[in-house]
């Protein structure tokens, strides 16, 4: 097992710990600076950067925690950079604060059926580009055209970003002992985001996933009721 991927096996161990609190600090009256501060503190000193949106925020993509309160049927997105050993992993997990709504509900199975088409086709000598096509196919077949906003996946190691980067323009090609993320995400303006997102080992013949984290429909409908 080379040095990269078990520094980044290590960070996932870590990444683990810091989404198991995330879900733990959901509760009504809640704020996102509280999950911040939960966040924080379960990465126990390890560097970290992420994205922390709840509710209508999640259409942003990207951003910090603000003051606001946690409400029942929104969407929560915590997508997590985390350093150890001198490396990175980089994954995303989204929820449902106390239920999943309809829309947002086909709208999460899609993302989830369009991660797990890409993590099937992962392997040497696959083309970035051919990657983020079979994507946006998916998910415009499931009614999400126009949805994606960013690239369907990149490389991770000594930085959280690095080729080979899926892109409809990429000229990159992945290699077997290249980490890699699938990250699949749609976006509705104004209403809420979706993004889900983990990492791979590139072999000769597929791809394996390295962090076996919950993402099923029914793992991430978080309780939210008062004590």
């Amino acid at each position: 097992m080379s040095q990269k991927k078990t520094a980044i096996t290590a960070a996932l161990s870590v990444a683990q710990g810091v989404y198991d609190a995330l879900q733990r600090t959901v509760k009504p009256g809640a704020t996102e600076l509280d999950l911040q501060t939960a966040v924080n503190l379960a990465a126990n000193g390890h560097p970290v950067c992420f994205d922390l949106l709840s509710g209508p925020r999640t259409a942003d993509v990207e951003g910090g925690a603000t003051q606001r309160v946690l409400a029942r049927g929104d969407a929560l997105l915590l997508d997590l950079c985390l350093q150890k050993d001198g490396y990175w992993c980089d994954v995303c997990r989204t929820y449902f604060v106390g239920e999943a709504r309809p829309a947002t509900q086909a709208a999460y199975r899609a993302v989830l059926d369009c991660f797990t088409l890409l993590k099937e086709n992962l392997r040497h000598g696959v083309s970035a580009c051919a990657l983020y096509d079979m994507a946006k196919r998916l998910l415009a077949a499931r009614g999400l055209a126009g949805w994606m906003r960013h690239h369907t996946g990149h490389g991770i190691g000594q930085t959280p970003f690095e080729a080979p980067v899926e892109v409809a323009a990429s000229k990159d090609v992945l290699c077997a002992g290249d980490a890699v993320t699938v990250e699949i995400g749609v976006y509705q303006k104004d209403s809420f985001g979706i993004r889900l997102e983990d990492d791979f080992w590139v072999t000769e013949h597929g791809a394996i996933d390295l962090w076996d984290y919950p993402m099923q429909l029914e793992d991430i409908i978080l309780p939210f009721e008062d004590p």
